[in-house]
């Protein structure tokens, strides 16, 4: 009798065991001479089918791996974070299954943003920035598919800007004045020896 109590007990006690909530099994956490990063190996649901064109991110032999198309060990799945030895931020963002994907921010070593872009399962799409070394944008707009999609806003300088239309990555003509200037029908021509009227 007290062995069949004994087993009962190891076999709920296994069960117990089995419904735990994790405590950082999928989480990583690899740290050199010159950067800490942390992330995370979160399950994958399904099968994973790579594409070839597109850069997949994991963990194996206790360092992260890039690579197009493939993967040999846990793809990256979750958070991602990585500073410098003093715990200021180099780049920050989220991966779902080896690819990125969400809000990516890259810092310089002064703490200033280098660039905000947003991804879409390893392809740009959606709103980004780039900034100069002070922290200055320089470059906004949006991607679709990897390609400058719509207005595209430069600053060449910070007091100056220029905007740029694009369509599926290539710049769209500006057209030369509205449609009534371009077809002339309202102005006078002058007559041969004639100056034209200055309003």
């Amino acid at each position: 009798m007290r062995k069949l109590l004994l087993f009962i007990f190891t076999l709920s006690s296994c069960g117990a065991m089995a419904q735990m909530p994790d405590y950082g099994l999928y989480n990583i956490h690899i740290s050199d001479s010159a950067k800490i990063i942390r992330t995370q190996v979160n399950p994958v649901s399904g099968t994973v089918s790579t594409r070839p064109g597109l850069l997949y991110h994991w963990f194996g032999s206790n360092s992260i791996h890039e690579q197009q198309g493939g993967f040999s060990g846990k793809l990256l799945n979750g958070i991602y974070e990585e500073s410098d030895r003093n715990h200021h931020l180099i780049t920050q963002g989220g991966f779902k299954a080896g690819l990125k994907d969400g809000t990516w921010k890259t810092w310089n070593e002064a703490g200033r943003l280098n660039s905000v872009i947003t991804w879409d399962e390893g392809v740009k799409t959606g709103k980004f920035a780039y900034y100069d070394a002070g922290g200055n944008e320089t470059q906004s707009g949006r991607y679709d598919h990897d390609q400058l999609d719509g207005k595209i806003i430069y600053h060449p300088a910070i007091d100056s800007v220029k905007t740029i239309l694009y369509k599926n990555g290539k710049i769209v003509p500006a057209k030369n004045g509205s449609f009534l200037k371009r077809i002339n029908i309202f102005k006078k021509k002058a007559t041969r020896g004639q100056q034209p009227k200055t309003p």
